[in-house]
């Protein structure tokens, strides 16, 4: 469906000059096919089309993104060409819903990966670690509630467990609370 509303959009573009009112009468015309050609519906093609190349669109999971994330979340609340291919990208491999992808641009996901630690000599990173973990988090779903110790981070975290888990990203579950572990030398130990 992507790859025909790149096509529509590509023919939209090559015939509307300025002024002509073409998508405005090419959606008049298209009114009896649906709601699925209208004016919005096919601008939105036509900026779609001028934004991506089919090689773009072939190449990248572009194809892949639901329509409604990939142009009325991904493209429109994006700053940049790259901005929007690494949402795209992120949204593919982490298949986030189109809440998950409206929830990340709030968080600024795009502008924390931007930013890199600074490393010196004598600290060395796995690159391993850094595939694993984030560099930052945004725990803002936790509010501006005063945690005083690491049980009330531990409540706070259990009680918004689903966004948390998003925030780590892929790879991360609920096995248990105070999951209980028992080593072969018969010692208990309670993880989360």
């Amino acid at each position: 469906m992507i790859v025909t509303y790149y096509q529509i959009g590509t023919i939209i573009n090559q015939r509307k000059e300025w002024g002509n009112k073409y998508i405005q009468r090419l959606a008049k015309d298209l009114v009896d096919y649906g709601k699925g050609y209208s004016y919005p519906q096919l601008k939105r093609m036509s900026q779609f089309a001028s934004i991506f190349s089919l090689e773009e669109i072939c190449s990248q999971p572009v194809s892949q993104i639901p329509w409604g994330t990939l142009f009325n979340t991904i493209i429109t609340k994006s700053s940049s060409k790259e901005e929007m291919l690494w949402y795209i990208n992120q949204a593919y491999s982490n298949k986030w819903s189109r809440r998950v992808v409206d929830e990340q641009f709030k968080l600024h996901a795009y502008e924390r990966k931007q930013i890199e630690p600074q490393v010196t000599d004598i600290v060395k990173q796995d690159d391993n670690l850094k595939e694993i973990f984030k560099d930052t988090l945004a725990l803002d779903f936790l509010g501006h509630q005063s945690i005083k110790d690491e049980k009330d981070l531990k409540e706070k975290l259990m009680d918004n467990i689903i966004s948390f888990l998003q925030e780590l990203g892929p790879g991360f579950a609920l096995v248990g609370k105070e999951y209980k572990l028992v080593t072969p030398t018969n010692k208990n130990f309670y993880i989360d």
